[in-house]
């Protein structure tokens, strides 16, 4: 049943995903007055459809996506005279500002298709862990780590690193996370007091991304009336920063803890309101009624758009950001890529974990491959749009030397990355290891 799920969810982020790309040159196109004469959802044997003028709209065997066929588009980049190509709707022989805005609706799209997913997630609701959001307070220093020997404290709060400010906790992760293995001036405040420390970050694999042993503070969301943390005087939105002597990473740490005790009590390092102190609490079998501090995010339609327009630009802002490391080669490309395999996985997972898991790993998806599809390589739309820009610049068509070297060039890097990205996914499978030393 789990293997089916995975294939299923599979077919589905994909297909989703792709046939949006594909829609925006269609109907681009389509609005153009250009002749299309095939829109397909999927691929392979044609199984129904109808017409659409000249257009056979079909939905075709295999689901994984789906494809547009222009007349003259073949031609396109072979071609250097488009005069006695077909007609007036001939792709080919449409201003060059409308091929450039065909071939940018497919990315254009995966953008839309982003935004319409965060705004159903928006609109439906979801709980997130409150650290996200929280300013940068440290909450634990893992023992031997950078941050330690640096000499950040918990409730330090981090306010810059390299001059840039940071607002909660989810800006501070992704900076360190790309700049592994680099020295970061922390702007840090103590109590009343500001100070700069230099950290060395690290990048333990087999991930390369940076990190500085840190983590945010664990706050109290909600108490059971009656319950030990009550009695004790916890409060909601103190935060735990130790249990005896273990540092507090996530909510997670906390029950193990809980129960090992045998009832007995438990110290805990609390920070409340920029003070640290000592408290005692004395489980009841096992548990002590506190929850995690979880934001639901519910918003009306005039409240839910700007706020998945501005996710989408976060994470199109971030997904750039490991680009720029993955070609810098200062974070792994094999761990932070994933082909077809990595993500069925993900797929299946997200399924698993109900459909709001699964609409948000479709709009991160869709996001990744809008940005991939504007690398300028010949196969892809970046590749067009290179060709096009270039085109105008000099006011006249490449010749078909160089247009032919730059698809060749194109289909073979892209070739590459193909392998290197199937070599990426089976390497952190178990069936690699069967054939592979």
């Amino acid at each position: 049943m789990g293997s089916l799920t995975t294939l299923l969810s599979f077919v589905a982020v994909l297909g989703i995903i792709i046939f949006f790309h594909e829609f925006g040159h269609f109907i681009t196109a389509k609005a153009f007055g250009m002749r299309v004469y095939i829109f397909s959802f999927g691929f392979g044997r044609r199984l129904f459809g109808f017409k659409w003028g000249d257009t056979d709209c079909r939905v075709s065997l295999i689901p994984l996506g789906g494809y547009v066929k222009l007349e003259g588009e073949q031609d396109d980049l072979l071609s250097e005279d488009t005069s006695a190509l077909g007609d007036s709707r001939d792709f080919v022989n449409r201003p060059r500002w409308q091929r450039f805005i065909v071939y940018l609706a497919g990315p254009f799209m995966n953008g839309v298709l982003a935004v319409a997913v965060f705004t159903a997630l928006y609109m439906a609701g979801f709980g997130v862990d409150a650290s996200r959001y929280d300013r940068p307070i440290v909450g634990a220093v893992q023992a031997g780590s950078p941050a330690e020997a640096a000499g950040l404290q918990p409730a330090d709060e981090i306010l810059a690193i390299d001059d840039k400010a940071q607002s909660n906790w989810e800006d501070v992760l992704y900076d360190v996370a790309l700049r592994p293995d680099r020295d970061l001036k922390l702007r840090v405040r103590r109590g009343a007091q500001e100070m700069d420390l230099t950290v060395r970050s690290t990048s333990a694999p087999p991930h390369r991304m940076g990190q500085i042993g840190v983590a945010p503070v664990v706050r109290i969301g909600d108490l059971l009336p009656g319950d030990p943390a009550e009695q004790a005087g916890l409060r909601v939105d103190d935060g735990i920063l130790r249990i005896g002597d273990t540092p507090i990473q996530s909510f997670d740490d906390i029950p193990p803890l809980v129960r090992a005790s045998g009832d007995r009590p438990l110290k805990l390092l609390v920070y409340r309101a920029g003070m640290i102190s000592e408290m005692s609490v004395t489980p009841r079998h096992s548990l002590i009624g506190i929850r995690p501090k979880v934001i639901v995010k519910k918003f009306p339609l005039a409240q839910a758009v700007p706020a998945a327009a501005g996710e989408t630009w976060r994470m199109t802002r971030e997904t750039v950001g490991m680009l720029k490391g993955l070609l810098t080669a200062r974070i792994s490309a094999k761990a932070a890529v994933s082909g077809p395999l990595g993500i069925a996985q993900a797929s299946g997972m997200a399924a698993r974990g109900g459909w709001r898991q699964l609409f948000a790993l479709i709009a991160g998806i869709s996001i990744s491959v809008g940005i991939l599809n504007l690398f300028p390589l010949a196969p892809l739309d970046g590749g067009h749009l290179a060709i096009l820009a270039g085109e105008g610049l000099i006011r006249r068509n490449f010749n078909v030397t160089v247009k032919a070297w730059f698809m060749n060039a194109g289909f073979g890097v892209l070739l590459l990355l193909i392998a290197f990205v199937l070599y990426s996914d089976l390497s952190k499978t178990a069936l690699l290891g069967k054939y592979l030393p």
